[in-house]
């Protein structure tokens, strides 16, 4: 699966703030159910979600290739999963090591996920398109609601992931009671 090379002058990508407002999004029933620790799961989450787009960096990677895939996900949080294990089992003091990297490999999962829920919005198609399950199957998960590069879905994606953290943050500590 061979990805076109991205010319200069052209943006082919979506731009980061709409993947930041979609991670923020796709997060939120997190922050409603957990309140600040779901709060902080976002962060990590929208830390996590341009980690797809690594293969901008490198000329041997297709772009929306393996790491636009639900097995890039899942690796990934593996990782995150078994490096925080390890990492507070040898922490001076005891915390529930388990659960909490259980915690921050889905939360990381979720991150890598929300990235390609974002370019599959856009209007990617042939080497464009996201195959989250490929090489299983080429199947392409295609909405095409927006350009990529555009500027105000974009920034709306971001305005609507903030404002609704924002919202549910609140609604979880100060319920509306009628």
């Amino acid at each position: 699966m061979k990805g076109a090379p991205i010319r200069i002058g052209t943006d082919r990508t979506m731009h980061k703030d709409g993947h930041y407002g979609i991670a923020l999004l796709l997060m939120l029933p997190l922050t409603g159910l957990f309140g600040i620790v779901g709060f902080a799961m976002t962060v990590v989450a929208v830390a996590a979600c341009r980690l797809p787009d690594l293969d901008h960096d490198y000329d041997w990677l297709p772009h929306r290739g393996p790491t636009h895939t639900v097995w890039f996900a899942l690796g990934v949080g593996a990782v995150t999963c078994t490096g925080l294990y390890v990492g507070l089992l040898a922490a001076p003091i005891s915390l529930p090591a388990w659960p909490l990297a259980l915690l921050a490999g889905t939360t990381v999962f979720l991150g890598v996920i929300s990235h390609l829920l974002a370019d599959a919005l856009t209007v990617g198609r042939g080497d464009h398109a996201v195959r989250p399950f490929y090489p299983i199957t080429s199947a392409s998960l295609r909405f095409g609601l927006f350009r990529s590069n555009s500027k105000v879905w974009n920034s709306t994606l971001l305005f609507g992931g903030v404002l609704g953290q924002c919202i549910t943050i609140a609604a979880h500590y100060h319920p509306i009671t009628l």
